[in-house]
């Protein structure tokens, strides 16, 4: 008998990760071994599970989840990578990390076309999903935008959801206030909004 495809599925949305447990779990094709929620577990899960599959949601609680794909990928050489998400590929700069994935799954496409993806991985092809161009839907909740911030816009951000000041925030990274308040004009710019409060209902 034909050993099982073990997978992992990386979601941080209990209801659809469950949901997809429920949709594979009867499959005699497919095992699923574990289920992680953020991007910090992968590693030690992919190391101690092994698994052949990894379905990875691109935006695990509000943090990208392809910067983390090259290194699995360069460790576990055989992994194959399903990335499952709400977002077009355009909207989270994939282009990048383009060579580490092997199948791209919107998740309002359904489990035909996810299992059509699996299928397409066990026999070592490349998978994409056929509404990717037909699906017009591109989501505005600041995530995809966060994505554009360089480290240093990423830090001040930080400092702005926790209320700081620009002075403050000045101070604590050693930085003159007109730098700050340049990074802060970039930021807002970045995320596509004209009002602080804006800003923080986004990020």
């Amino acid at each position: 008998m034909k050993p099982s495809i073990k997978i992992v599925i990386a979601e941080d949305h209990p209801i659809f990760s469950e949901g997809l447990i429920n949709a594979l779990q009867h499959l005699p094709n497919y095992r699923i071994v574990c289920s992680v929620s953020s991007n910090d577990e992968l590693p030690e899960i992919i190391e101690k599970y092994k698994p052949d599959i990894l379905i990875l949601d691109v935006n695990l609680f509000g943090k990208s989840s392809l910067p983390g794909i090259p290194v699995l990928k360069s460790i576990h050489e055989h992994l194959k990578i399903i990335i499952l998400s709400m977002y077009m590929p355009e909207d989270v700069q994939w282009q990048a990390f383009k060579d580490d994935i092997d199948a791209y799954v919107l998740k309002n496409s359904g489990t035909e076309i996810l299992l059509k993806a699996l299928e397409s991985l066990s026999n070592n092809e490349f998978f994409w999903d056929p509404n990717i161009k037909k699906i017009n839907h591109h989501s505005d909740d600041g995530f995809k935008h966060r994505l554009k911030l360089s480290t240093r816009e990423t830090e001040i951000l930080g400092y702005l959801q926790n209320g700081m000041s620009n002075k403050e925030i000045a101070d604590k990274l050693y930085l003159s206030e007109l730098t700050v308040k340049t990074h802060r004009k970039n930021i807002m710019q970045k995320m596509n909004v004209t009002k602080i409060t804006d800003l923080m209902r986004k990020s």
